[in-house]
């Protein structure tokens, strides 16, 4: 015990007050961290917040505090060292400890520390995290467990964010795992699964060994698989969480962003998701799209935080970390910054077998192996973890050679990176990337289709395949009024199609030979845009992205006394994506 002045820990947390307000309990109270069963942190708008002697975090009102309600909850029953402690600096006449004193004790080490913020804070629960020296740590609860094997308790943990216990998961297990048997997983996946590519299992167990890291890897890539009933994707996913174990939790057939948001709050681990099946619903399809927003946010860095309004009317705080697998039948069609964040994995039939049940019992083997190793296999990434950074580098650099753009190459080395602290030993060599060549060039061909339809091009698309109101119901599109004026040739039953475009706000412009579109958000082409993700004005960013179109510097003279701040979209480009259109293919 000291009665010191102490400067605040690296956690934020004081273990000992300095000057000692008149009416705070006397100094002989406080005692040094590691002894001390509360952990306060600070208070905010009368209420106290304090990690509690079950290692959860805490928030308690003055009122309560002060009259000592709900106190001897807090500290009973955990230890007869607690208990002890309790009885030695809260002592009562009657032999028992005071709940009004250890109360008043909370309220004066926070209002020590000062104010605290819970929706800034950096609270971190079950998962894999990179510390403060840039190591990973699995938080497992009621343990942290380092890399080198080493366990402590979350109260132990210094640095700036704040550990806070939770219901407990079976820890990594440092024993020695033999690369061989690790290889023997990847040849019975390639054997058990219809795999339509040749490196489509490396990829999984790629997939697989960084999502054991968490939230550890700068960039984590998510996994999306495919096929056809029978095609065996339910029963991989479950050989997915066999390998993840407690760390990866159950497997979701039904989810929303809400929930997910809400039951891995501060987590740092991968999510599960069976049957997500696309669904053009109103009702579903936001859901889906909330769900690929919180994939986005898990993806990368800290994993994004998000504040939503609480039921007392203050905002909340949320934070996930991690990588996602999903499957279905017919894969969702992404849009491409949800695309470049997801590697794809086609299913192919089962394999076919002359004796099915010895395939059966075959599947059941490698099932019960699967489960045998999972803590040791845990237990290898996570020792494996101190090369990570440096192995990612040096597998993104290659894809980066080989014309890959930034995200891309970060997509295709976690999994790479992956799959090589699961197979091998010490840092990769030469030797070993170029035996990831053949996957690293499938996920570039992969990465490739991924940028096929870009933004510009569906937002093109869609504003040349809109049927604005003519007269007398004829039905054109944008598309057939502006080739009809580019070739000036005639449109059927339109009668003047330059003036149609015009009220749309489409204009073509043969001295530039370019089409101008009005930009801004009460434009009429805006209204074109109406309720889809181009709206109030955002399709002039959707299609500047696009080659052959420009935005000038200042509003331009589209006819007599009519001035408008455009983009221009070469003929070009207009006529190709007509061609484009009319191209059948059988």
């Amino acid at each position: 015990m000291s009665d010191q002045s102490e400067s605040p820990a690296d956690n934020g947390v004081r273990t000992s007050i300095d000057n000692t307000p008149s009416n705070a309990v006397p100094t002989d109270v406080v005692m040094e961290l590691a002894t001390c069963p509360i952990t306060p942190l600070g208070q905010k708008g009368g209420n106290y917040f304090f990690i509690s002697a079950s290692g959860e975090l805490r928030c308690m009102k003055a009122e309560a505090l002060e009259a000592g309600r709900g106190v001897r909850a807090l500290l009973s029953g955990y230890s007869t060292a607690i208990d002890a402690w309790c009885l030695k600096n809260f002592p009562q006449k009657d032999g028992c400890w005071s709940p009004r004193m250890a109360g008043q004790w909370i309220i004066d080490q926070c209002n020590g520390i000062g104010v605290f913020d819970p929706d800034s804070a950096d609270i971190r629960a079950v998962g894999v995290w990179r510390d403060d020296d840039g190591k990973a740590i699995a938080h497992c609860g009621n343990q942290l467990v380092e890399p080198g094997g080493r366990s402590l308790a979350p109260a132990e943990h210094r640095g700036k964010c704040i550990m806070i216990g939770a219901p407990p998961i079976a820890p990594p297990d440092n024993t020695f795992i033999n690369p061989e048997e690790v290889e023997f997983l990847l040849s019975e996946l390639k054997a058990l699964w219809g795999w339509k590519r040749d490196v489509d299992a490396d990829i999984f167990l790629g997939w697989v060994a960084a999502a054991i890291l968490g939230g550890f890897p700068a960039w984590r890539s998510h996994l999306y698989v495919y096929g056809s009933r029978g095609s065996g994707k339910s029963k991989l996913m479950e050989v997915a969480a066999g390998m993840l174990g407690e760390f990866g939790g159950s497997v979701l057939n039904d989810a929303t962003e809400a929930g997910i948001r809400q039951s891995r709050n501060n987590q740092a681990r991968p999510i599960l998701i069976d049957e997500f099946e696309p669904d053009q619903s109103v009702r579903n399809g936001s859901k889906q799209d909330g769900m690929f927003a919180l994939f986005r946010r898990m993806s990368g860095g800290e994993g994004g935080r998000v504040s939503r309004g609480g039921s007392d009317h203050s905002a909340v705080s949320f934070r996930t970390l991690g990588a996602a697998y999903v499957t279905s039948i017919n894969h969702i069609q992404l849009e491409p910054q949800d695309r470049s964040r997801f590697v794809m994995i086609d299913l192919g039939q089962l394999p076919i077998t002359s004796d099915p049940l010895k395939m059966m019992s075959r599947l059941e083997v490698f099932e019960k192996s699967i489960r045998a190793i999972s803590q040791r296999l845990r237990g290898r990434i996570l020792a494996q973890s101190e090369r990570w950074d440096e192995s990612h580098a040096v597998i993104a650099a290659a894809a980066r050679s080989e014309g890959a753009d930034a995200r891309q190459a970060d997509t295709a080395a976690t999994i790479l990176a992956g799959r090589d602290l699961a197979l091998f030993e010490g840092d990769i060599d030469q030797k070993r990337l170029r035996a990831l060549q053949p996957i690293l060039m499938e996920l570039m061909r992969d990465a490739e289709d991924s940028g096929v339809s870009s933004e510009g091009d569906d937002a093109l698309d869609f504003l040349l395949s809109h049927s604005p109101k003519l007269d007398h119901s004829v039905n054109r599109t944008i598309r057939d009024l502006l080739i009809g004026v580019i070739e000036q040739t005639l449109v059927k039953d339109v009668e003047d199609p330059d003036a149609a475009l015009g009220r749309l706000g489409v204009y073509a412009l043969p001295a530039k030979r370019a089409v101008a579109v009005r930009v801004g958000r009460h434009s009429p082409v805006s209204s074109i845009y109406a309720n889809t993700k181009w709206q109030s004005g955002a399709h002039a960013s959707a299609l500047v992205k696009l080659e052959g179109v420009s935005r000038p510097p200042s509003a331009i003279r589209l006819k007599r006394n009519h001035q408008h701040r455009v983009i221009l979209i070469s003929y070009d480009l207009i006529l190709n994506n007509s061609s484009e259109s009319d191209d059948e293919f059988y």
